[in-house]
């Protein structure tokens, strides 16, 4: 992933769109983003989630993490969940504390939701 593949991103206004598209919407018949609650954003929880995704996914190689700056905590860098998950991380100081999102960069421009189906959203104590 290059630096420029969310260069038009504003990840806050992403994740209020990603976190109102879930999958369970009453009545939907549109493709839509799965999101699944988290107990928290450890690295336990984060290959919970990879794990889901990769099963749903048609594109598990492509997966990028985005995490809120406070994600990766004290106990392990970026570089550390990187390795542990097999994926690359993006860390990103706009996405709420709350939120991480598992994609591929093409599923996104901006803040529009290009592929929702690709997307997989891990929301702490909430979905």
């Amino acid at each position: 992933m290059t630096e420029s593949d969310f260069d038009d991103t504003d990840f806050a206004e992403l994740a209020d769109r990603v976190r109102t598209q879930s999958a369970d919407a009453p009545g939907s018949d549109t493709e839509r983003v799965t999101i699944r609650s988290l107990e928290s954003l450890d690295a336990d929880a984060l290959s919970a989630l990879l794990e889901m995704a990769e099963t749903d996914h048609d594109r598990p190689a492509e997966l990028v993490f985005v995490l809120p700056t406070d994600a990766t905590g004290a106990d392990s860098s970026v570089a550390e969940l990187e390795d542990a998950l097999g994926h690359p991380i993006r860390v990103e100081e706009s996405l709420p504390d709350d939120t991480v999102l598992l994609l591929p960069t093409d599923a996104v421009d901006g803040v529009e939701l290009v592929d929702p189906g690709s997307i997989t959203c891990g929301v702490v104590g909430t979905a």
